[in-house]
């Protein structure tokens, strides 16, 4: 089988960005990149924690809790992966396209851990 992930890392919705970089920040952490809708933290042993800004969802501020840290993994292909996986009984989400640019689509694994395929736009 091909290689199809490229690398991964676990994000978070986050209603603030400068406020959830300033609390990493008193865990010692420093945003390795930061924009008004995305940062992302590097942890010591090599993990990456992304923060996305939970921001609006169709003019309207998205209201509720955060839905929790999420694992992403980063495809070349992402509509190519996601056919072949739909091809092969795997339920995923239609692909959509996020604030920044990138391409993604949801699945859960055989018991219910949620996963999400991104391509970088």
């Amino acid at each position: 089988m091909p290689k199809v992930v490229s690398d991964s890392w676990v994000m978070a919705e986050a209603r603030n960005i400068p406020r959830s970089v300033a609390f990493y920040a008193m865990l010692g952490l420093k945003p390795s990149m930061q924009r008004p809708y995305y940062a992302e933290l590097k942890v010591p042993g090599g993990t990456v924690l992304g923060l996305h800004s939970m921001g609006r969802v169709h003019g309207a501020r998205r209201k509720g809790p955060a839905e929790g840290w999420r694992i992403m993994l980063r495809v070349p292909a992402i509509r190519t992966v996601v056919a072949r996986l739909k091809r092969q009984k795997v339920r995923c989400t239609a692909v959509k396209r996020a604030p920044g640019g990138a391409y993604f689509s949801s699945l859960t694994d055989p018991d219910g851990n949620r996963l999400t395929l991104i391509q970088m736009g």
